[in-house]
């Protein structure tokens, strides 16, 4: 099986064409697992000033506005696609996606402007170490292919399985003006003799408030 490339996306899922022929299917078996620190790009400025510190500069409950830390694992069908860390000010929104560099990938990954939301404003209230479960972005963010529209893009639709892993490349503009790419995760989540149904859109969320960030 064929591994894939990258690319972003907007609020409710890739709105620009998907580049197909850059679809590659990641073993059944493969979870996505990143801990590395979140570097964004079109986020408000005041992100840019969060400091990761030696940590905690608290212990109580966070309300809005304060400056958090938090660990996130994106669910779909059950199975975790993509575990991240980042800092942020705790309620804050955006309504654009963002695009996450990972290194030792050519594209960053999509996170939607929901799934930020949803970990924003689900780590109010928490204390550091407590864990926290949120809506994802919704099962209802996914394309239906045919055999044949699959064998198309790729895929070798007789090898593909239930939980199959697929990379997705999406273009997008970024904040220079230029054409990019970034990558989002797929979940086959259901399989017929002639049909797939790759999911991009997450069930849940599981975020972890893991400390207080200083601010510069």
């Amino acid at each position: 099986m064929a591994v894939q490339t990258k690319s972003k996306s907007e609020d409710k899922g890739p709105k620009k064409k998907i580049n197909w022929t850059q679809v590659g299917v990641i073993g059944f078996c493969v979870l996505i697992v990143f801990m590395c620190i979140v570097s964004f790009s079109g986020l408000p400025n005041a992100f840019g000033n969060l400091i990761n510190g030696d940590g905690t500069t608290g212990t109580g409950a966070v309300v809005a506005g304060n400056p958090v830390y938090v660990n996130y694992t994106m669910n779909i069908g059950g199975s975790a696609v993509f575990e991240n860390a980042m800092g942020f000010n705790a309620g804050s929104e955006v309504n654009q996606s963002l695009y996450v560099s990972i290194e030792g990938y050519d594209y960053p990954f999509v996170i939607y402007a929901t799934e930020f939301n949803q970990i924003s404003s689900g780590v109010i209230g928490l204390i550091p170490g407590e864990s926290k479960t949120v809506a994802g972005s919704g099962s209802n963010l996914a394309y239906q292919l045919t055999k044949e529209e699959a064998e198309t893009s790729g895929l070798v639709f007789d090898d593909m399985k239930v939980d199959d892993r697929v990379f997705i490349t999406v273009e997008y503009t970024n904040e220079d003006g230029e054409a990019a790419k970034a990558y989002r995760v797929c979940v086959v989540t259901a399989k017929t003799d002639d049909s797939l149904t790759l999911q991009y859109g997450t069930d849940t969320i599981d975020i972890k408030m893991v400390g207080y960030l200083t601010t510069s």
